[in-house]
């Protein structure tokens, strides 16, 4: 995750940073308590974002990988079901946290003891074709279950704020040179690939790096308000951020 540069938005009302918390979790979750439609919208986007962490903590515990996907997906059911979404109090914390605890507390009680939901069955539909057979062998191996759903949150939060942002470029004027300039993001540049760069986008070979500042910047924003809309209060961002730095390891 690259480290972050930009600053927090200037508090709104009820202290809370306006821009940050637009977009999932605790504000939508909390919005969503009493509206069965509003429900059904959080809990998917719940379900795009964090279904991987949710299945690697399950299966971390020992689950085999078709009991581990009929746990995630009944879990993902039961959060519609259950009070969890009328119940879910901002001034808990982390959100990472909160969800964690509860998926822990479901695999704990007799939800587990019941007949799994079957895959694709219920109101939340976990996208198991981006599940692939490293994923499936990582997860097998023997790693601490808590910290690997913190890793698996972190790199959540940096695929959601990618996401993001080539939304931004989707435009065609934008898409070849983002997709262009999208790997180094996160990796170096090798000798030469500046050059070619400038050359397939028509710049001098001192806009290149320049171009690349400008789009790892707003990546930084976007990571910072994926972090932010998942935190209590606005102090907690900059630790959220740390930990999720800590947690990538």
């Amino acid at each position: 995750m690259p480290p972050p540069e930009t600053s927090p938005a200037a508090p709104g009302e009820n202290g809370r940073p306006e821009g940050l918390f637009q977009t999932t979790d605790w504000s939508v979750v909390v919005d969503a308590g009493t509206d069965g439609a509003r429900k059904r919208r959080a809990l998917e986007k719940l379900c795009r974002t964090y279904w991987r962490p949710v299945y690697a903590f399950v299966r971390r515990l020992g689950n085999d990988p078709e009991h581990a996907k009929d746990l995630t997906q009944a879990f993902f059911a039961h959060l519609l079901e259950s009070d969890f979404f009328a119940t879910a109090d901002r001034e808990q914390g982390r959100f990472r946290g909160y969800l964690r605890q509860s998926c822990r507390h479901f695999l704990g009680n007799e939800w587990q003891k019941r007949t799994a939901e079957k895959r694709g069955g219920g109101t939340a539909v976990v996208p198991w074709e981006n599940l692939t057979a490293d994923d499936e062998q990582q997860f097998a191996s023997p790693v601490d279950p808590a910290a690997d759903f913190d890793r698996q949150w972190a790199l959540a939060l940096l695929r959601s704020a990618m996401e993001r942002l080539e939304a931004e470029h989707a435009p065609p004027a934008e898409r070849r040179t983002f997709g262009l300039l999208r790997p180094y993001l996160t990796a170096r540049p090798d000798p030469g690939d500046y050059e070619r760069l400038a050359t397939q986008l028509g710049v001098t070979r001192g806009a290149v790096p320049v171009l690349v500042h400008r789009l790892g910047k707003r990546y930084q924003e976007l990571i910072r308000t994926e972090v932010a809309a998942t935190v209590a209060i606005r102090s907690d961002i900059d630790a959220e951020l740390r930990h999720c730095l800590q947690a990538l390891g």
